[in-house]
């Protein structure tokens, strides 16, 4: 499987059979840079707000998922957990979706926007291989309480996302907020926009990776 990061909250998965999927396009003249356009066979949009619903970004006229459900895409099974945009029942923001994805034996899980957290949330992404995990606050969980998912959820990897970047107009905390938070030996930095996994990976602490923005 290779994951690969566009910037903001958007991830392409790709499996090895080549089935492609997209989490969360962004409109770039809210984010402030550009999205690659890339194509997708199923896009899920945690929620409709046009920094994570830019479906229009997307080419090769993929399926979207914008609500609950547990579906098969060929060799990738797709499961949403509802969750919300805030701390207060999505008075302020709305809903939002969890994605959880099982693709060449591998959990990844995509967070969306959540706001706060979520105990419901937590139980059901426990030990899962890899947690995109929103980390600016503002609109998420700041940098904090995401450490507390990381710490409660313990997943392999954590890949941070919705944060302040080279670029961003939106008023978020930059990725070094978050990563501050961990033993420098559990970060790493890559000099690549991808990351590829052939098999679970072996480390027994959560390793945090920071990836490149794929720019085309």
């Amino acid at each position: 499987m290779k994951i690969q990061y566009l910037g903001h909250a958007c991830f392409r998965l790709i499996s090895d059979m080549g089935t492609t999927l997209l989490c969360d396009p962004f409109n770039g003249e809210t984010v402030g840079y550009c999205m690659p356009r890339v194509r997708a066979d199923v896009v899920t949009v945690s929620h409709h707000h046009d920094d994570h619903d830019c479906v229009c970004n997307v080419s090769g006229s993929p399926a979207e998922i914008d609500c609950e459900v547990t579906c098969c895409a060929d060799d990738v099974t797709v499961n949403s957990i509802p969750t919300y945009h805030d701390g207060e029942k999505g008075a302020k923001r709305g809903n939002n979706l969890v994605f959880c994805f099982e693709i060449d034996g591998l959990k990844v899980v995509h967070m969306g926007d959540v706001g706060y957290f979520d105990e419901n949330v937590v139980g059901k992404i426990a030990n899962c291989d890899v947690l995109m995990l929103p980390v600016g606050g503002t609109y998420t969980v700041d940098a904090q309480t995401a450490r507390k998912y990381v710490d409660a959820a313990n997943p392999k990897i954590v890949l941070p996302m919705h944060y302040k970047c080279d670029g961003c107009k939106l008023d978020i905390a930059p990725v070094g907020d978050f990563v501050k938070l961990f033993d420098n030996g559990d970060v790493q930095f890559c000099v690549s926009d991808s990351l590829v996994l052939r098999d679970v990976p072996a480390n027994e602490r959560p390793r945090v990776i920071v990836l490149r923005r794929y720019i085309d």
